[in-house]
């Protein structure tokens, strides 16, 4: 704990009393073997379970004593505070003496601690005050130490009811975060105070705390693995899940030769270790990590505990059990796990098939599966409350109020899809967006700059470049945040920009004109220039991590399209900056003037696959244009509301190959395209249609 002692100190204030109880628990407690301490007095109180007078109930009460220190220092509380209750049962009655207060004092003393540790105050203030009152009674070195414990935890219980009354009064701003913490370093197994903190970091959008908060509990709990047998079998808080394979639980430990490796703050678990920690979560938590995971992008992790839950559930329920600590739900029948693997599943496949239509140039299409990924977190029972994804072809009007690296990756990406067809404002908002949710995105904020520098508002590209330089630099001598401050995410952090990579978009300003001499001469005072900036409003240098996957040292296997085993595809990355060909716009993105090339010759009906005239709606020629321009995409078109990715004929396959400009460069192909777009700006506005209409009329009469 950082505000307690440690485990070892606190052995040696207890060897006396310890050794009294039993040598070999003792040394067990002392050499830091809390698990086996468990196991070994267990053994004990299984072979003395027929005890009988007052010299068995001694014995027994000893032994229940040294169990509940060892199950209290392992984090087993409330198995802890049940062996003090049955301790202090089998010590009453018994003679007195300085040994037998002592040991009663302890006892006492060891049941405030269990219940302080849960956030019970109630019954942990009399535990404390009766185990003062005990200690003072017995005159021995033992009961004097006994007493100054017990006076520590009553100061940490008050001071956690302080703070309970403080943030409940709405007293703490910023500091809210810390305030909670304090609160969870005195009760760390209060599952009131963990879901208190889990809910603020998501109702933040950080979901990357959200799932370290939620791992560290889990890590916590993995100490218990293993411990409740034999008498101990009912207090297990999670039976029957499987042992854990890959979840370490010093994983999150501080350490002292640690070198680059990142803080407890921002780790990460492995796919295996997360599938692990999934069992060992409350109930009330389990929901927001599933959903953690799915919003930072950990797919092989959200996997692997969304398919070990449900696998559970079967062999669970083959056994008659009850799933998730006693619930009437098994995890699959679960309402909000049901919703949250459905998606996680079309999340993984949007996504996807947005990062290979981005890197074959489709923008366009690309653009509105984006949107479509985007509009996932937006639904409520199945519908979503967001546009239709028709409409998402445009900038989106907002950020994506659920945050997390998904949304900000997603919303970079449709400004790369907006920049490669030429729509710089587009670009622009939707960078803006990415970095409304990651304000670190430097992926984002470069992206942003150079499509401002693009429209010529060169200020505004400006500001964008020396805030990309400054957080660049400000990484060199601050690369990690402390907790609970920084950016909402963790990824394309400043730290993650190498020198020549920073050389060259400095070597880019100065080609644009918009280095300012600060950063050219190396001013002193131009950090504390630029947190003056209205688009940098934080401090540089509290912000800048660097990411436990560095793309400094570039993973293939993190590449958009690799594979889960199975065969399943799985996007874990932003769509590249540029894709591997650039290759030039369609032709049905480049506006046409259309007055100035209308032709009567021309049958523009013809070219949409329409019939007469006279037959011919608004809403068919719209529909017309769709279905014939997705066709040379190579996707079919079902209607307005409704577009699906799915192979189309082979007719139409070939059609595409044949005329898309992007695979035939020829003079026939962009005539095509041209044809089809130029039909559908006549025939799509009313006025230019009654014009054709007319000049056809006097050709045919």
């Amino acid at each position: 704990h950082r505000n307690g002692a440690s485990d070892a100190s606190v052995a040696s204030r207890r060897s006396t009393s310890s050794a009294a109880r039993n040598d070999e628990g003792a040394e067990r407690l002392a050499a830091g073997d809390c698990a086996g301490a468990v196991s070994y007095f267990t053994r004990e109180l299984e072979a003395a379970q027929n005890a009988v007078g007052r010299r068995g109930a001694d014995k027994l009460a000893s032994l229940r004593a040294g169990r509940c220190e060892a199950l209290s220092r392992v984090g087993a509380h409330e198995a802890s505070a049940r062996d003090a209750r049955k301790a202090l049962e089998l010590s009453d009655g018994a003679e007195g003496g300085a040994e037998g207060a002592a040991l009663r004092a302890e006892v006492l003393c060891l049941l405030g601690t269990s219940l302080s540790r849960r956030g019970i105050s109630e019954g942990a203030t009399e535990a404390f005050e009766e185990s003062l009152r005990v200690a003072d009674d017995a005159p021995s070195d033992a009961a004097k130490d006994v007493a100054e414990r017990a006076s520590e935890g009553l100061a940490s219980l008050r001071r956690c009811e302080v703070l309970r009354a403080e943030l409940d009064a709405g007293k703490y701003k910023k500091e809210y975060l810390d305030a909670l913490d304090e609160a969870l370093d005195i009760a760390p197994a209060s599952i009131e105070w963990q879901v208190a903190k889990v809910s603020f970091l998501a109702g933040r959008r950080r979901w990357f705390a959200v799932a370290n908060c939620c791992e560290r509990i889990a890590a916590r709990a993995v100490r218990c693995d293993g411990l409740f047998e034999g008498d101990l079998a009912d207090a297990n808080p999670f039976p029957d899940v499987p042992p854990a394979r890959d979840l370490d639980a010093d994983f999150f430990a501080p350490k002292d030769d640690a070198g680059d490796a990142a803080p407890p703050h921002l780790r990460t678990l492995s796919p295996n270790a997360a599938r692990d920690a999934a069992f060992r979560l409350p109930p009330e938590l389990l929901p927001q990590y599933l959903r953690a995971l799915r919003l930072e992008e950990r797919y092989k992790a959200a996997v692997a505990a969304g398919t070990a839950l449900a696998e559970f559930d079967v062999g669970r329920s083959s056994r008659g059990g009850d799933v998730g600590g006693g619930g009437d739900d098994t995890f699959a029948e679960n309402r909000r796990f049901h919703q949250e693997w459905d998606k996680l599943d079309r999340t993984i496949k949007l996504k996807e098939e947005g990062d290979l239509l981005f890197r074959d140039a489709y923008y366009e299409r690309a653009v509105a599966l984006y949107g479509e990924c985007l509009a996932i977190d937006g639904e409520v029972d199945g519908s979503s409350i967001l546009r239709q994804s028709s409409s998402w072809p445009v900038a989106s009007p907002k950020a994506n109020g659920a945050g997390g690296k998904l949304h900000a990756v997603l919303h970079s990406n449709r400004a790369a899809c907006f920049s490669s067809m030429g729509r710089y404002d587009d670009a622009v908002k939707e960078a803006s967006h990415a970095i409304d949710i990651h304000s670190m995105y430097t992926k984002a904020i470069l992206r942003r700059a150079r499509c401002r520098a693009k429209l010529g508002r060169k200020e505004e590209a400006r500001s964008d470049y020396d805030r990309y330089v400054a957080l660049v630099e400000g990484a060199r001598r601050a690369p990690y945040p402390p907790p609970n401050q920084g950016s909402a995410c963790y990824f394309d952090m400043p730290s993650d920009v190498s020198r020549m990579q920073l050389d060259a978009v400095q070597r880019e300003m100065d080609e644009l004109g918009l280095r300012s001499t600060a950063t050219r001469n190396g001013s002193g005072d131009f950090m504390a220039r630029l947190r003056n900036l209205s688009c940098c409003t934080k401090n540089a240098q509290s912000q800048v991590v660097t990411s436990p996957f560095s793309l400094n040292s570039v993973d293939d296997s993190d590449k958009p399209g690799r594979r889960l085993s199975g065969g399943r595809r799985v996007s874990f990355s932003d769509a590249p900056d540029k894709p591997p060909l650039i290759k030039s716009r369609p032709a049905f993105d480049h506006p046409i003037d259309a007055p100035s090339v209308m032709d009567a010759n021309t049958d523009y009906y013809e070219a949409l696959g329409l019939a007469l005239a006279s037959s011919t709606s608004n809403s068919d020629v719209k529909h017309a244009y769709h279905k014939v321009r997705s066709s040379l995409l190579g996707f079919a078109y079902e209607s307005r509301q409704h577009t699906q990715v799915v192979p189309i004929a082979e007719h139409d396959s070939q059609l595409a190959r044949e005329f898309h400009p992007d695979r035939n460069s020829s003079k026939e192909a962009q005539r095509r395209f041209q044809e089809i777009q130029l039909a559908y700006t006549i025939l799509g506005d009313a006025d230019k249609r009654r014009e054709y209409d007319r000049a056809r009329a006097r050709l045919d009469p």
